[in-house]
């Protein structure tokens, strides 16, 4: 089905808004007897979510780009869109940031596409340093998008004209950007590096825990508070996530967690605890209340501090991975990529401490890491499995 709400009729599109089950299997149908012509292999994917607007996170939007033929699918219409994941999982599934549209559609639909590959992941291994959509586009095709729409409500209807021209545009160009670094990764022999990266991030991705975790309260920062403190933090986020839910709105949109930590050290000092300015009364009530709920609970039923993990690593290991970080941006610099890419610190501290357990790099990462770990390990004996 085209574009077909009052808004949408009078213009003219090279994309069709999909919002039923009949005319997404028509599009499928029509599109593959168009792929197969074509011997088209690659085709692209991105997707829109409403994060920003709503406390519950879902897909609202699905654009898909297979060999010059668009269309932008309503999930939020379409009970099951599965269909059209039958047809990707044929070819090659270009995205752009596959992260989080890969752990989306995961969470939604239990779906991990068959073979993805990524631009950004192309532009960074081809030496890229701003590798947004937007700014790879200007760079490479000299083409401008308007990113406003990007923190819009994708969960409105009817979406305006901006908003689906700038969805479709987001795969529109995809594989020309594609071909663009494909062709100076071919040239410098760094074609099995992005496709071992695509590779490690689809797994990465599917490996990943979707459950919540244990005492999510426990926000970046919160490490520091001692009892006190994470007393009125857990209080603090658990009135929060009720606000949230309650309002369907995103929690940053009462508080943040910088905030809630904040207010949690000022509580440890004995400060004045003031709601913030702007809140409605019924939440300034309520934020006092917690604040004296807290001080009934008693000490003793305050959450303690978590005990950190002691180091692994002695002072000539800590010079080590010192030593290979060195190393390590030294040669990322003669191949004018970030020296991140060649292996995060992290990983080149359990190459050190850990030396007999399995590589945490890639293949391509470890070829090159694995002549630099003997000198920087000076006197220590050390074997990389891959």
């Amino acid at each position: 089905m085209s574009v077909d709400s009052p808004e949408h009729t009078s213009v003219q599109h090279d994309f069709e808004f999909i919002s039923t089950s009949d005319d997404l299997e028509r599009w499928i149908a029509v599109t593959q007897i168009h792929l197969e012509v074509t011997r088209e292999t690659r085709v692209c994917l991105d997707t829109e979510a409403d994060s920003l607007h709503h406390y519950h996170e879902k897909l609202c939007l699905l654009q898909v780009a297979c060999g010059g033929r668009f269309a932008l699918i309503d999930p939020l219409a379409i009970p099951d869109v599965t269909p059209l994941f039958r047809l990707l999982d044929r070819y090659e599934l270009w995205f752009h940031g596959a992260d989080y549209d890969l752990t989306m559609l995961r969470r939604s639909y239990g779906w991990e596409p068959q073979l993805i590959r990524d631009t950004q992941i192309a532009a960074r291994l081809a030496g890229c340093r701003q590798f947004g959509l937007a700014a790879l586009l200007q760079s490479v095709l000299g083409v401008t998008i308007c990113k406003a729409p990007q923190k819009a409500d994708w969960s409105r209807r009817p979406l305006p004209e901006h908003m689906l021209s700038y969805a479709v545009d987001d795969v529109r160009y995809l594989l020309k950007v594609a071909d663009h670094f494909l062709a100076i990764l071919k040239e410098r022999g760094r074609v099995s590096w992005f496709e071992q990266s695509c590779r490690t991030l689809q797994t990465d991705v599917a490996e990943r825990s979707i459950a919540q975790r244990e005492d999510p309260w426990r926000v970046q920062g919160s490490g520091r508070l001692n009892s006190k403190g994470l007393a009125i933090l857990k209080a603090m986020w658990e009135w929060r996530e009720g606000i949230a839910q309650e309002r369907d709105i995103p929690c940053y949109r009462i508080m943040s967690n910088k905030q809630m930590v904040a207010y949690s050290e000022l509580f440890e000092l004995g400060g004045a605890m003031q709601a913030p300015g702007g809140w409605r009364p019924r939440w300034k009530k309520e934020f006092h209340e917690l604040v004296a709920a807290v001080f009934r609970l008693g000490q003793e039923n305050w959450p303690q501090r978590l005990k950190k993990a002691k180091s692994r690593m002695t002072e000539e290991q800590r010079e080590a991975v010192d030593r290979l970080c060195s190393q390590r941006d030294e040669i990322a610099l003669t191949l004018d990529v970030e020296g991140s890419l060649l292996g995060s610190r992290s990983e080149l501290e359990l190459l050190v401490t850990s030396p007999s357990s399995a590589s945490p790099l890639m293949p391509w990462q470890d070829e090159i890491i694995r002549p630099m770990l003997a000198k920087a390990t000076s006197s220590q004996i050390v074997t990389i499995t891959s």
